[in-house]
């Protein structure tokens, strides 16, 4: 480790002043008074005002020497300064003035709560003080602070990236700081590199010097816009960039390892074109300097971190190949580059208060994303789309061991733990919800209001409603936006509203709503302001009504002579609706008349009602065949998915009757559409395709299927032009999911050699298909040998516990390795992994054995996430032993 004395080139050029200071008292006196300990947020009575941060990473041994100077502000007299801190070792501090007056420090780390009590021998009076400190630190492998990510070069040669990643609370890992939303401030950013190395931060360079006599330079880069730590960051690495486009005066550039840069186009393409909408649809200029840099990172825990100009991703996030991508792999690069750039605004410029208040950035970012694209690609339909990311939030809001939208954070991995579907998915459907319920432009004055309102601030959520409620006063429309907000967004869970014709009144109906639970929840007597928009089809015309259901029930007109009635007409509501007999069989009669998020919804809140044991699984399985000829891939999928679950009910023996019924379910849409993609399809055409081959060869068991696929994938390997890149992903599945141990050699080596982040994980997960027990351990074995990188190890294990023929030997697999597990994969990643236990439904055994694991282990950060991986888990298990039997019994007649 270098110690504090050694490598203080950096700090000796930058400034006379950040000479070191050394602390008059040992480590054994305690003659300064230190608050109470235990408490996890900082005192707003010292304030940051502005940061100089120099560092300088040692890319060899894996540590790092720093140096920061934070300009503070007391609003009181006070001989303390609380900071934040983890794993550093703080050398010495210092404090002076604008008198002259400078004392030295004593410096006493609480690493319970992550924090440093600087204490000094002396008064500091209100007003502005500059505090110094030097500390050294290691780049950790943790891929949390200032960490190293690791790859190979083409000759072999491995190389090292210095990166960093900050949110929630981890800048405290890189430099002593006040790491809370709360204290913006600037920042001034020196690193000093080999000057061989690309290095990038926040802002753009204006010096690069070569350190007489060494092999070093200094970069120093513009001062920051008054942001969050979380915001901040710092790459060291060799990196090459795309050629630079300009958009509004702005420089964008992607940038990663050599060798890539003929994957960056379309990444550069969505950034280019959300800058310029972002900018016109907030009415508010990018509020950084003159550049963006959107980096892929080898090693990255999460999918991408908006600091500010400094944009980090997962290669698979932002690098791709659109020659040879599928659209779902296209979509997913867009998605992210533009949920990315909606932070520059939603988070960046305007932040939250405290992380209770996450979702103001994550739920924004996500309704931001899908508003960019469908504007950038319309032929998409991005946002029918997003009925299955909805549908996702749905099952978890469904639980009891759901959180709302927003709730209380007091500990730093508390934080960490509101980074889910609910935080992302649901607050982005709620946004939508009123969105749609309001008026698109009116939704849109209020958000430009609220930017440039709060711009460079902390908000809490009320501001936001504060600025939708004055645009909609202004717009002179009447509807209750603050109790339509604070019902759904403080309030876990969501409705299902009932709906049947009124008793004894004909031309009327009776809508009324209770909590949707999958476990039984008679107590719940919770109410929504649920935002209705009601849709009555009579002789050919459509009339629209929009009304709030605050009560338990409402009865409303619809006419005494309609065709057929929808609630929740166009789909944009977050709440389940359950029709009587009648209207369900009125609205079925023709389902081409629905739109796509309509008949979505219908599949999937049918299905949600089965696996509550509310409707019976053959009535469902009745009912989809209606479908036969649906021509949307979202809405398949909630198909495809129920029936794969299905399946998991059924003996070996009744499982050849039900693949019999899945392909004739499956044929009449794939005959209309083959193999071969034919000139001028849609996007969703060429999607579906794939998707029905996928579910023939796999769960429809269909030999012709199989042989066609041995075939196709052949003619790919010897050129990727000749099929459609989309029904790749279902060759391979097929292949796998049938496959041999020659099949599992041949993919593991192109998973190895594969020259696309998007290959590499296609024939990756390919793994985890297989059914043979050897190739299991096989997968498993490579997830604790290095043949997987930390960040995606953990995603197989999960996706080997949704394997049926895996899943028993991956979970003894995590219980056997767990110590080495949590050691070696990013804390997230453990999160996600442990979800997958709620495939373990296949006995009580099996549920009593997860349980008591981890009630003797448990989950950094994940507590939240494990109870409701565990109710799912008891939700399958009590619907197996709910409609295994009956369903079984049905299969064994058709034999």
């Amino acid at each position: 480790m270098v110690t504090k004395n050694e490598n203080l080139t950096l700090k000796k050029q930058l400034s006379p002043e950040l000479k070191k200071c050394f602390c008059p008292c040992t480590s054994n006196e305690k003659h300064h008074s230190i608050p109470a300990k235990g408490n996890f947020r900082l005192s707003s009575k010292v304030l940051p005002l502005h940061y100089i941060i120099a560092l300088e990473p040692d890319l060899t041994n894996f540590t790092f020497n720093g140096s920061v100077e934070i300009n503070l502000n007391l609003n009181e007299n006070t001989n303390i300064i609380t900071l934040n801190s983890k794993d550093l070792e703080i050398h010495d501090a210092c404090i002076m003035n604008n008198n002259g007056t400078s004392l030295n420090g004593c410096i006493e780390l609480e690493p319970e709560t992550e924090m440093a009590h600087i204490s000094f021998n002396g008064h500091l009076g209100m007003g502005q003080w500059v505090l110094k400190l030097n500390f050294t630190g290691i780049l950790n492998d943790s891929l949390k602070g200032f960490y190293r990510s690791c790859w190979t070069d083409a000759n072999g040669n491995k190389q090292v990236v210095a990166t960093t990643q900050f949110e929630s609370t981890d800048a405290r890992r890189c430099f002593p700081c006040f790491d809370e939303p709360e204290f913006k401030a600037t920042y001034k950013v020196y690193l000093t590199v080999d000057e061989s190395l690309i290095a990038l931060s926040n802002e753009q360079i204006i010096k690069n010097e070569k350190i007489a006599g060494t092999n070093k330079k200094i970069v120093e880069f513009a001062t920051t816009i008054k942001m969050s730590t979380y915001l901040l960051a710092f790459i060291v690495g060799n990196f090459e960039s795309s050629d630079p486009v300009f958009v509004n005066g702005k420089e964008l550039r992607i940038w990663a390892n050599p060798g890539k840069k003929h994957l960056m186009n379309f990444g550069l393409k969505s950034a280019s074109h959300a800058v310029a909408w972002f900018e016109e649809y907030y009415g508010v200029p990018y509020p950084g300097g003159n550049k963006i840099d959107f980096i892929a990172i080898a090693d990255f825990a999460a999918g991408a971190m908006e600091n500010l100009g400094c944009i980090t991703f997962r290669e698979t996030a932002l690098l791709v190949d659109e020659n040879t991508a599928t659209q779902g792999e296209l979509e997913r690069v867009a998605e992210v580059v533009m949920h990315e750039l909606a932070h520059m605004w939603f988070g960046d410029l305007v932040t939250m208060k405290w992380w209770n208040g996450l979702w103001l950035n994550e739920s924004f970012a996500t309704f931001m994303e899908n508003k960019a694209l469908s504007d950038w690609r319309p032929a998409w339909k991005i946002w029918d789309k997003f009925a299955i990311s909805r549908a996702a939030a749905s099952r978890v809001d469904a639980l009891k061991s759901t959180h709302p939208i927003e709730c209380p954070v007091v500990k730093p991995e508390e934080a960490a733990e509101l980074f889910d579907v609910i935080s992302y998915e649901k607050g982005c459907s709620t946004l939508y919800q009123i969105e749609q319920f309001m008026g698109e432009e009116i939704f849109r004055s209020g958000i430009s209001r609220y930017l440039k309102k709060h711009a460079y601030a902390n908000t809490q959520t009320h501001d936001l409603w504060d600025s939708l409620e004055e645009a909609a006063q202004e717009a002179k429309l009447n509807v209750p936006i603050r109790k339509i907000m604070d019902n759904w967004v403080f309030t876990a869970g969501h409705p299902v509203l009932k709906v049947e014709k009124a008793k004894d009144m004909d031309g009327f109906i009776k809508i009324s709503q209770t909590e949707f639970k999958y476990l039984e929840n008679k107590e719940s007597k919770t109410l929504w302001s649920v935002p209705v928009t009601l849709s009555v089809t009579s002789q050919g015309k459509q009339n629209i009504s929009k009304f709030v259901l605050d009560a338990p029930a409402q009865t409303v007109f619809v006419g005494e002579n309609y065709d057929y009635i929808t609630v929740n007409a166009g789909g944009s509501g977050f709440y389940r609706v359950a029709y009587a007999s009648d209207l369900l069989q009125m609205l079925c009669q023709d389902l081409s008349r629905l739109n796509v998020v309509e008949r979505f919804n219908l599949v999937n809140d049918t299905w949600a009602c089965v696996k509550g044991k509310v409707i019976s699984a053959i009535d469902y399985l009745n009912m989809i065949q209606l479908f036969s000829n649906e021509t949307d891939p979202s809405v398949w999928a909630i198909i495809l998915g129920s029936l794969k679950s299905l399946e998991t009910l059924l003996n070996k023996g009744q499982r050849q009757p039900f693949a019999k019924m899945v392909a004739q379910l499956l044929q009449p849409a794939f005959n209309k559409l083959g193999y071969v993609a034919k000139a001028n399809e849609t996007v969703q055409t060429k999607q579906l395709r794939g998707s029905l081959i996928g579910a023939l060869g796999t769960i429809g068991a269909s030999t012709e299927v199989q042989v066609k696929a041995n075939e196709l994938f052949g003619n790919w390997l010897k050129d990727k032009a000749s099929i459609d890149a989309n029904i790749l992903p279902s060759l391979v599945t097929i292949l796998a999911y049938n496959g041999n141990h020659s099949r599992y050699a041949e993919f593991k080596e192109i998973f190895k050699s594969a020259k696309n982040p998007q290959d590499v994980n296609r024939f990756m997960y390919s793994l985890t298909e297989f059914q043979d027990q050897e190739l299991v351990n096989k997968t498993l074995e490579s997830c604790i040998n290095g043949d997987f990188r930390s960040q995606d190890a953990p995603y197989v294990i999960q996706r080997l516990l949704n394997n049926e023929a895996a899943m028993i030997t991956a979970w003894n697999f995590i219980k056997d390795n767990w110590d080495k597990l949590i050691k070696s994969y990013p804390a997230n990643g453990v999160v996600r992994m442990v979800g997958g236990v709620s495939a373990l439904d296949i006995s009580n055994d099996l549920l009593n054995d997860v349980k008591e694991f981890f009630a003797k282990h448990p989950v950094e950060a994940g507590s939240m996430a494990l109870a409701q991986a565990m109710e799912q888990q008891l939700i399958n298990f009590e619907a197996r032993v709910h409609h295994a039997k009956p369903l079984t019994s049905h299969f064994a007649v058709k034999v």
